[in-house]
């Protein structure tokens, strides 16, 4: 293909371009923060697992699904600091090692678990979120 004929084809794009400077500008701005914020592999991995789901489940989950993201998103602006990311981190790891489902337990049973570590490491942590909740409702 002869140069001229190059040029030619490229005359629309590069109207378009210049037409669209400023926004492109931006979107390169943008694209650049997110590669610099190591984000555009986060939101790229994300993309492909929205695809994955997509094509793997009906169009009511998939619908259901991307409005919990979009929550989950929406909520997560609200824990930016590394305890809450502590807890939060804490209690997704807690919710993945329960394999079973739990047993009922009766007065007795809960005496018995009050006295181990864990248990009241975890329900002091409750009692602070209690206490703080309190605060603000």
């Amino acid at each position: 293909m002869a140069d001229e004929d190059i040029m030619k084809e490229l005359e629309p794009l590069i109207r378009k371009i210049a037409e669209n400077i400023e926004h492109i500008s931006e979107a390169i701005d943008k694209l650049v923060w997110l590669e610099k914020s190591g984000n555009l592999d986060a939101l790229l991995g994300f993309s492909a697992l929205i695809k994955l789901v997509q094509d793997s489940i009906s169009d009511a989950v998939v619908d259901r699904n991307m409005e919990m993201l979009t929550n989950i998103g929406l909520l997560s602006t609200k824990f930016t600091s590394d305890r809450a990311l502590m807890l939060l981190n804490a209690l997704g790891d807690a919710i993945c090692r329960c394999e079973r489902e739990p047993e009922p337990v009766g007065v007795v049973g809960l005496m018995k678990a009050l006295r181990e570590p864990e248990v009241q490491k975890a329900l002091g942590m409750l009692l602070n979120i209690a206490r703080e909740l309190g605060k603000n409702v």
